[in-house]
């Protein structure tokens, strides 16, 4: 794939995903949630109000993590603390390699970003591949990895 041509996938993309995530909040309140909790054995994402009561729940894949300390990003299909079958649900993210011809899709080992800026690109680029719904940023304690995760259901909890 030409440069110029991966830049028009990398600003599609990215304009896909700020809608989206626009519309996750505008029709779910992400943004809102007081606190989320992901259970990797079942790929369920979870958010809970104020009151502490389960609002939303969604299915994920795991894009992969960005670890500020390092400036690196490691794709959930080759990442030895993802479990297996979130593993094997992230491969056809490799394929991304051959699509753009761009080789940071394929790396098996972590590599070097300069910022968060270019972990949302890649899970930007991650999202629109997968026709995704959108993208959560799993913070984690100041030391971890932040966990990109692809949305690909979604529902609401009626109480």
């Amino acid at each position: 794939m030409l440069e110029q041509t991966f830049e028009s996938l990398l600003e599609t993309a990215m304009s896909a995903l700020r809608n989206k995530q626009e519309q996750l909040n505008r029709d779910y309140g992400l943004g809102n949630m007081a606190r989320w909790w992901l259970d990797q054995e079942t790929a369920t994402l979870q958010f809970f109000d104020e009151n502490d009561r389960l609002s939303v729940e969604a299915q994920i894949l795991n894009i992969g993590s960005f670890a500020p300390k390092r400036s690196s990003w490691m794709w959930a299909w080759n990442n030895a603390t993802v479990p297996s079958a979130l593993r094997e649900k992230a491969l056809p993210l490799k394929q991304l390699q051959t699509l753009s011809g761009a080789e940071c899709f394929g790396a098996e080992e972590a590599i070097a970003l300069e910022d968060e800026g270019m972990a949302w690109e890649l899970a930007a680029v991650a999202v629109h591949h997968l026709n995704a719904l959108g993208c959560y940023r799993a913070p984690t304690p100041p030391d971890g990895p932040t966990i990109f995760l692809a949305i690909t259901h979604l529902k609401r909890i009626n109480h």
